[in-house]
Parts: structure tokens; C-alpha cells; sequence
């Protein structure tokens, strides 16, 4: 339950590395969308976009303003920023423009827009973009008696689901183990917000792709699945994998 676009209770002291992250990040306000603003179906993006990281009106990223913001808000790294920025200005009818709004994204089986998503219905739905709590509910269902995130085992996915879950882990967290206090995730799940006031900031190490791909492919060994054979995640097969289309249901948890 959320009151005045918050989750209520005590906000938990943030670990002393989480902690001093926090104290050398500035911060900016949550301001949220205004009307004639557009936002995307990746919590990630919709929040920078909130904090006015990202233009606030959700329109006109370049994959050079992303470069920028992605790195300013979550510490992503450049190869990040271009893979995405490139699949967003792919996904605008007029890809000529070199730029893209952000609810043009919400194309299926885009990268960022994808079946089995942890917070977002189906393409077939209808409304692939809108944050759904049901889905999301299973996701904290997982989680639920823990006070941090972790790679652990979940249910038979795909490497598009596994890129999800490792952008969050990474950015609420850390890029290595995965690991975030758990008050962090609804936060940016649920309310598109970044949870400076629950401690956090981001990450000193940055989210590559090659990053990724290594927490991807622990993923992949947690649930007990093997990647083809010959095939080693690096950064252009985690490229090549997530513009592959998602063949899997709603993440159903444990």
C-alpha cells in the first residue's frame, strides 16, 4: 500500500558502503510526469525521467543525452547507453530523426518491451507499458521475508528476463553480487522513483554490458539451464540474445 505515493513504515539504515554512495550523490527531486509528459514500459527510464535525469516530457532522447543521463542517474555505462539509445531510435517511425520518445519503446519484443516482464502484462494484453501490481506481486512474493536481493534460483525464464532482473540488481545494488536491500525495488518499481530516501545511490562501479552478461550467466547457472553449446555470454551475444524475441510466460516465482 502506498500513502501520499510512498511505502510506509520505517526507512532501514543503509549499509555503510550504500551509505556513503548515497552521501556523495545529489540529489534531485521526484517530480513525476505532467500532463502531455510520455513514459516507457522500463521502470528505469520512466524514474530518470521523474527526476528530471532524463528530459522529464519523456521525448526526444538521443542516444548522446542518454549517454549522459543514464550515466548521471545509474551509473550505466556508455556501450549500455548506445545499445539501448540504438533500439529506441529503431523503434521510432522516423528513425531518420536519430532520436526517440520514450513511449515508443513500448513496441513488442523490443529490447526494453518484452513478454514475461516482472512488472508489465503481455503484448497480447493490450497494454504492454502500464505497470501491472498482480505480476509484480509474485516478484515480491520471492522476496518476501528477506531484507536484500540476490541471485538466486527462479523459475524456468529467458536470458531477456535475465537482463531485466540483472539491470535492477546492479543498479539498486551492485554490478558483482546482486545484492540491494529489498525496500529499494518497490521504489522503482512500483512508484518510478529512485530510492534516495531509503539510503540509496548509485552504484561506484558501472553496469556494462559486460557486466551484465557475466550476472546473466549467473542467472542461467542458478537456475540450473545451460547456455546452447559453444555458446559464451559476452557483450555482443547478450546483445544478440536480448533482440531475440521473449518465448516464456509471467515470471511465477519460486
Amino acid at each position: 500500500m502506498l500513502v501520499g505515493g510512498r511505502r510506509p513504515g520505517i526507512v532501514p539504515a543503509a549499509a555503510p558502503d550504500l551509505a556513503e554512495r548515497a552521501a556523495n550523490d545529489t540529489f534531485k527531486p521526484f517530480l513525476g510526469p505532467r500532463l502531455g509528459d510520455v513514459r516507457s514500459p522500463c521502470p528505469g527510464l520512466n524514474a530518470l525521467a521523474n527526476h528530471d535525469i532524463c528530459p522529464r516530457n519523456g521525448k526526444g532522447y538521443t542516444i548522446p543525452l542518454l549517454t549522459e543521463c543514464l550515466a548521471d542517474g545509474l551509473n550505466m555505462g556508455a556501450d549500455f547507453s548506445l545499445f539501448v539509445g540504438a533500439e529506441g531510435i529503431g523503434s521510432n517511425p522516423n528513425f531518420l530523426s536519430l532520436s526517440f520518445d520514450l513511449d515508443q519503446i513500448d513496441h513488442h519484443d523490443m529490447v526494453i518491451e518484452h513478454d514475461a516482464s516482472l512488472s508489465r502484462a503481455d503484448g497480447s494484453t493490450g497494454n504492454n507499458y502500464s505497470f501491472n501490481q498482480t505480476i509484480w506481486d509474485t516478484v515480491l512474493a520471492y522476496y518476501s521475508g528477506m531484507v536484500e536481493t540476490s541471485i538466486l534460483p527462479l523459475r524456468r525464464q529467458n536470458t531477456i528476463v535475465y537482463g531485466e532482473t540483472a539491470i535492477y540488481l546492479s543498479t539498486m545494488g551492485d554490478p558483482v553480487t546482486g545484492v540491494a536491500p529489498i525496500e529499494y525495488v518497490p521504489a522503482l518499481f512500483e512508484e518510478e522513483r529512485l530510492p534516495y530516501e531509503e539510503g540509496w545511490g548509485k552504484t561506484t562501479q558501472p553496469t556494462t554490458l559486460a557486466s551484465l552478461a557475466a550476472m546473466v550467466f549467473e542467472l542461467n547457472v542458478e537456475n540450473g539451464e545451460e547456455l546452447p553449446e559453444g555458446l559464451v555470454l559476452t557483450e555482443s551475444t547478450l546483445k544478440a540474445t536480448l533482440r531475440g524475441k521473449s518465448r516464456s510466460h509471467h515470471w511465477q516465482g519460486p
